[in-house]
């Protein structure tokens, strides 16, 4: 069938050799058009307000740039002849920090505007290295290899595929036409994955309460891939997949926060009953998510995955899905105010989140660090400009700038600007290059709101799903 969804592709291509250009020059879509929309960097105003909070975020993202873009000439060789760095391990190690930096860099030069000092290199240095890091990640793709050996169709492929992807498509005008072609293939070919006959939408507990992955909800797995849908779309808005990537992204992110007393909501979510589109739950009444067999507070935080649309989506003018942030204030207040007495949990118990302290208390442990304040930062980011934090006291804004605080003084003990030390954060090869996803993810939603630019639930009187 996969073959079938590429050969579709590829047939629909050879259709597309023509194509209408606006009066600038730009690609404009039509009803059956599987041509690559790029953003139109003109809708916004990159001279922004430099006030506090966006200062300090864009302070992180700056120390993570210019770190990771010393890092790629470092970790990578250089195929002078095809003008890209070799990727050869094939598995998260080798894709998921690259991808991830591929996206905070595009961020980082595209939005934030970072000069030649601030970057370490030239700017025109910055683009070239981070397009040969796109081409490199695109190319170990195993659908734009010729052998089929390469990266691609895996557990978590789909979430690599949305950063190198939303990385390429915000430098779009600095990739060389293969490079394109390659990023359209591996964005389509993930896509399709989530359509093709047989895929349902996994849930960690069943309706009758069984439970179907003990000790592993489906929370962070459903975001991650609705969030490859999410760019599919704004990437490819005239696809003729693109309906059925919508509909299917909607059950994901409404599934990846729900909880068993949605299977009796009747709210409206795009145009039916948010139990019309649950087969299942993934979070606990308590808004704890359960994962790595033990509750997590890392993964309960990946509702910032879900709310990656009000990025991409932001950023390609459509509307956003109302499914969007479902639960994501439940949950947040859930992490300030839900206590975990010890015992039975760890001393000394309380709500994850710590008054006055950048620290999260963790109910079971965590196998992962205790440090990890940039994926709570980005959290505090979107529950204060995104609305999660109406009626807590303190608001997300106290502890987004007390993380915000504690990160740059980690970074500032590193002359490269690197975040953890190797005994802070031992467990994860890749944690230095997610900092760059997180502080990308933070401030670019800094620098959409500041614009007034933040996607809706309606564009010109359109939804998600009628766009």
């Amino acid at each position: 069938m996969k073959q079938y969804f590429r050969a579709l592709t590829t047939a629909l291509l050879a259709l597309c050799l023509f194509f209408s250009e606006n009066v600038n020059g730009q690609i404009t879509a039509t009803a059956k058009d599987v041509r690559v929309v790029p953003v139109d960097w003109a809708r916004f105003d990159k001279r922004i307000k430099a006030k506090k909070d966006i200062s300090q975020s864009r302070a992180i993202l700056r120390n993570a740039v210019r770190y990771n873009l010393a890092w790629i000439p470092r970790t990578f060789k250089q195929d002078a002849k095809r003008d890209l760095y070799m990727i050869d391990q094939y598995n998260e190690n080798g894709i998921r920090p690259s991808a991830s930096v591929c996206y905070g860099v595009a961020v980082g030069l595209q939005c934030a505007r970072f000069g030649d000092q601030e970057l370490g290199i030239s700017r025109g240095e910055a683009f070239h290295r981070i397009g040969m890091l796109v081409k490199g990640v695109a190319a170990a793709y195993k659908g734009n290899n010729p052998q089929s050996k390469g990266w691609g169709d895996g557990w978590q492929t789909a979430f690599w595929a949305t950063m190198v992807g939303q990385g390429a498509w915000m430098i779009w005008d600095k990739l060389d036409p293969e490079t394109r072609k390659m990023v359209q293939i591996l964005v389509t070919d993930e896509a399709d994955r989530f359509i093709a006959p047989g895929y349902k939408v996994p849930y960690w507990t069943a309706p009758n309460g069984h439970v179907n992955t003990p000790g592993d909800t489906k929370a962070e797995e459903n975001a991650w891939n609705a969030s490859l849908l999410q760019l599919a779309v704004a990437m490819m808005p005239g696809h003729p997949h693109a309906d059925r990537w919508k509909h299917v992204c909607t059950e994901l992110m409404i599934s990846a926060f729900s909880l068993k007393r949605d299977l009796e909501n009747n709210r409206s979510v795009d145009g039916m009953p948010a139990k019309d589109w649950l087969h299942g739950f993934n979070v606990r009444d308590d808004g704890a998510v359960i994962n790595h067999h033990r509750i997590h507070p890392d993964y309960t935080l990946t509702i910032t995955l879900n709310a990656r649309a009000f990025l991409t989506q932001s950023l390609a003018g459509e509307p956003i899905s109302q499914a969007a942030d479902w639960n994501a204030a439940f949950i947040y207040h859930s992490l300030v105010n839900h206590p975990w007495p010890s015992p039975p949990y760890k001393a000394p118990g309380g709500p994850m989140y710590i008054p006055g302290k950048a620290e999260v208390y963790y109910p079971q442990g965590t196998d992962w660090s205790t440090y990890r304040f940039d994926i709570y930062y980005l959290a505090d980011v979107d529950a204060h400009l995104l609305g999660w934090d109406q009626g807590l006291k303190p608001k997300a804004s106290s502890w987004m700038r007390i993380r915000g605080k504690r990160i740059l003084a980690m970074q500032a003990r590193h002359t490269d600007g690197h975040m953890f030390t190797h005994e802070e954060y031992p467990t994860y090869p890749g944690c230095e290059q997610m900092v760059a996803w997180q502080a990308a993810d933070a401030y670019l939603l800094f620098w959409l709101h500041a614009q007034h630019a933040v996607a809706q639930t309606r564009v010109a009187g359109r939804t998600w799903l009628s766009f």
